[in-house]
């Protein structure tokens, strides 16, 4: 024990080793779960032009999705990530890491007697709790990127302001990196207001004359206000959406023109909503007692992650030495300054977002609205930074204080990260099951579920995650397209009737007919496997009372074998997938049921019984019980219906109209209609008629 505490005591670190802990806070934040994660809601439409259309047809995508100057970024970074989803995960925590080492610098170029301070800030800045898309890799690469871009110009104008050193060539490179940033995502013009804060804090200590020093900042800001007010005449004036689509239109600088008071009320209110939300949203979750949870593998080992965070920081923050001097307060302008350009931070970041008549707090998913607030966490983070700084004189405590925090922030992304997991296994499983299920599937069909099943996706995300799975190529029309229809289609009796359906995502436009669908349902969450309704399963009570009514507009035979080929998903995005289990043998039974070739499902109820798998659900086992009437099994499909009901409650009707349906199909005999007779008196399928 004291050879231990002799260790902590003899422990420092220096100066030099801050890179390296941020890029460990970044990983504890975001990289624990990261081999688990995958694609998600605006990932996939990158993936699928990539793909199926090659990665070229990413400038085609971005101009219909109103970023046709972002396509250098995408085509290139698809050409050196290319489709795994592991590869586009790091990528994004070094860019992540990357931008707040950048922004580390800045602060530490204008106060290099504050490394400590500006540390702090960092060390937040890197997991704080507000932005809650970093898993969406490839949707949030122009975020990051665009970040970056505007942290090294920033550094770039400091140091050249600050040493006088290279002052053109670091103008130029800093001006065109402001154009970079700006062409590439628009999500950071707002933090361009803090260009003549920093300009006016670093001219200030060098001239006290304040007319000077107004013209010197002006002077000084009037390069990167050209490129500003460049990229906003050609935002404004010269870029034309695609024909009928309409997206990110300034309508509050619009009105400016028209009701300047009411244009100007709404950015003051939303600036201020906006500023309070990325200041008190992240943490109110970081501290929920739910994420207090003991119950489960996965929040024990939350909890621990959390643990040994706060454990870490503190260690590193209370013996970390710095190289530079540690200013007195009454010397320099940290204080004061520091959170004038917090407040601009938090107060100007969200323009972009206010002047289209947008806010985190009225968006319908604060999920997808967290990176309006991305540009804001620079401000926030340096706010608490500085609260902390002003409630808490003893640099243990403070160290200790911003621990707590950082270790609340990494609690917070983990338990996000948790969801954004599972949802992509969720996701590899109903692609891979519905391949097996459905080898082929005709053009113009719907997939039709009641609600949404996948988390963080959508309609046109899962359609286009389905779409890819087939790997269709570089198609004009897509040959299929997901429908939850309780949200797109409501009226289930005129759905059921028939009438055309149709959306569009970017240049993707699909129509069909309603009564050309297949009808699905998943539910992996109850240990089932995908099932695809029949309208025969109108009397299933395993399903909602909606799904029930759309089984009768499931059209099974848009489904064809593909010659007997078994379609796998791409390697290239889901990697191998080896582990089939009792769903593979479920599906291509249900798909071989389908065909009437009884010899197979029997088959493969042999191969699964034989590889030790069985179904979690008795509705899964009618495929071969029908599969063993058919061969004149019949003591085998009294077992199998025994068993199917005796471990799901509720399947009495849909194992009655399967056995009446045998009575009809299977081939005539007395051990047919004897076996049949006593199974419907057990199963008491009176009852059901």
């Amino acid at each position: 024990m004291k050879q231990i505490k002799s260790v902590f005591q003899n422990l420092s670190f220096k100066e030099n080793s801050i890179p390296l802990a941020l890029l460990l806070t970044c990983f504890l934040g975001f990289g624990l779960l990261i081999h688990s994660l995958g694609f998600y809601m605006d990932d996939w439409p990158y993936v699928f032009y990539a793909y199926n259309k090659g990665i070229a047809s990413l400038g085609e995508m971005l101009f219909y999705d109103s970023r046709p100057s972002a396509a250098w970024l995408y085509i290139s970074a698809f050409w050196l990530l290319g489709f795994k989803p592991l590869h586009w995960h790091i990528a994004m925590l070094v860019l992540r890491w990357l931008t707040v080492v950048l922004m580390w610098s800045t602060l530490r170029t204008i106060w290099p007697g504050r490394t400590r301070e500006i540390t702090y800030f960092a060390l937040l800045f890197a997991v704080y709790p507000f932005f809650m898309l970093q898993p969406f890799a490839v949707g949030s690469t122009h975020h990051w990127v665009g970040f970056a871009l505007y942290g090294l110009s920033l550094l770039l104008m400091a140091r050249a302001i600050s040493t006088g050193k290279y002052v053109g060539a670091s103008t130029v490179g800093a001006v065109l990196l402001v154009a970079l940033h700006l062409f590439t995502s628009e999500y950071f013009a707002g933090l361009e207001l803090l260009r003549p804060v920093i300009l006016w804090i670093l001219i200030s200590r060098k001239e006290e004359n304040k007319s000077k020093v107004f013209r010197f900042v002006i002077v000084n800001w009037l390069p990167y206000l050209f490129a500003l007010a460049a990229f906003g005449i050609w935002r404004v004036f010269l870029f034309e959406n695609p024909p009928d689509v309409t997206r990110n239109s300034p309508v509050i600088l619009s009105q400016l023109l028209h009701e300047p008071l009411k244009a100007l009320w709404f950015l003051f209110s939303a600036s201020l909503k906006d500023a309070i939300s990325v200041l008190t949203i992240g943490w109110q979750q970081a501290i929920d007692v739910d994420l207090i949870n003991f119950d489960s593998l996965f929040g024990i080992n939350r909890l621990l992650a959390s643990a040994i965070t706060f454990g870490w920081i503190y260690i590193y923050l209370t013996r970390l030495s710095f190289e530079s001097p540690t200013s007195d307060e009454a010397a320099d302008d940290w204080k004061k300054k520091s959170l004038i350009l917090a407040v601009t931070g938090l107060f100007a970041a969200g323009l972009p977002v206010w002047l289209i008549g947008r806010t985190i707090l009225e968006s319908k998913n604060l999920i997808s609205a967290s990176r309006f607030g991305l540009p804001t966490m620079l401000g926030a983070s340096l706010v608490f930074v500085l609260i902390v700084n002003s409630l808490v004189s003893d640099r243990r405590k403070a160290a200790a204080v911003l621990s707590v925090l950082i270790a609340l922030a990494v609690n917070f992304h983990l338990d996000h990260t948790k969801d954004f997991q599972y949802s992509w296994e969720k996701q590899t499983r109903l692609y891979q099951e519905l391949t097996w299920r459905a080898p082929e599937i005709q053009p113009g069909t719907a997939i039709i579920t009641d609600e949404e099943i996948l988390g963080f996706m959508g309609q046109y995300a899962t359609s286009f995650g389905i779409i890819t799975s087939y790997q269709p190529g570089d198609i004009a029309t897509p040959p299929y397209w997901y429908f939850p229809a309780y949200y797109t289609y409501p009226d289930l009796d005129g759905f059921t009737r028939g009438y055309p359906i149709e959306d569009t995502k970017l240049t993707m436009h699909f129509n069909g007919q309603s009564t050309d669908s297949l009808v699905v349902s998943f539910n992996p969450e109850l240990d089932r496997c995908l099932w695809v309704l029949r309208p025969e399963d109108a009397s299933l009570r395993l399903v909602s009372d909606d799904m029930r009514k759309l089984s009768a507009a499931s059209a099974i035979e848009r489904i064809g074998d593909n010659d007997g080929v078994e379609r796998a998903l791409p390697e290239k995005i889901y990697g191998k997938l080896v582990n089939k289990g009792w769903c593979y043998y479920y599906e291509r039974a249900d798909l071989a049921r389908q065909f009437g070739r009884w010899d197979e499902v029997v088959k493969l109820y042999e191969q699964a019984k034989a590889n030790g798998e069985q179904a979690g659900n008795g509705y899964e086992y009618i495929p071969f019980i029908e599969g063993y009437a058919h061969l004149e099994d019949w003591d085998t499909v009294k077992s199998l219906t025994k068993t199917a009901n005796r471990i799901t409650k509720g399947l009495e009707p849909s194992l009655c109209d399967s056995l009446d349906g045998l009575l009809v199909s299977a081939p005539a005999s007395p051990d047919q209609n004897q076996t049949i007779m006593n199974l419907k008196d057990d199963l008491a399928c009176v009852n059901f008629q």
